[in-house]
């Protein structure tokens, strides 16, 4: 098999595991393997190959890195906006479950061990991607 099919398959992998993780990072190492795939389909040699991959996956890395920084902001201020806001519930056990918000699913958790998830639920806070709820008062 050519190396440049080997490296374009390379890449369809990273960027379809990208797709379920949700991270940058295998994206970058994706497009990283697509263009050492288009050097060695340009007759490049095998260090050279290596080489445009690294290269650009470092760059890549450091880039997203930048960019996380600079876009970091608290997240209470993204947030603020779901506070308060009634979710639908779609499956609860205990005190976890989903829970239909803006048109997604989302995960949640009880903000106490008392929450009745009978009653209406709504948000309390915002932990990364998870909904915390509390009853209404």
């Amino acid at each position: 098999m050519q190396a440049y099919l080997l490296w374009w398959i390379l890449a369809a992998v990273l960027v379809g595991v990208e797709l379920t993780s949700g991270t940058f990072y295998l994206l970058v190492y994706g497009v990283a393997a697509a263009v050492a795939g288009l050097a060695a389909w340009l007759g490049a040699s095998l260090v050279t190959q290596l080489l445009t991959a690294g290269m650009i996956a470092a760059l890549g890395t450091l880039a997203l890195r930048h960019w996380k920084r600079s876009t970091a902001h608290p997240e209470s201020s993204v947030q603020d906006m779901d506070i308060g806001q009634t979710v639908q519930i779609e499956s609860w056990q205990g005190d976890r479950g989903q829970v239909k918000y803006r048109g997604a699913l989302w995960d949640a958790e009880a903000e106490a061990a008392g929450v009745d998830s009978t009653r209406p639920l709504i948000i309390r806070a915002v932990r990364g991607n998870t909904l915390i709820l509390g009853n209404q008062p």
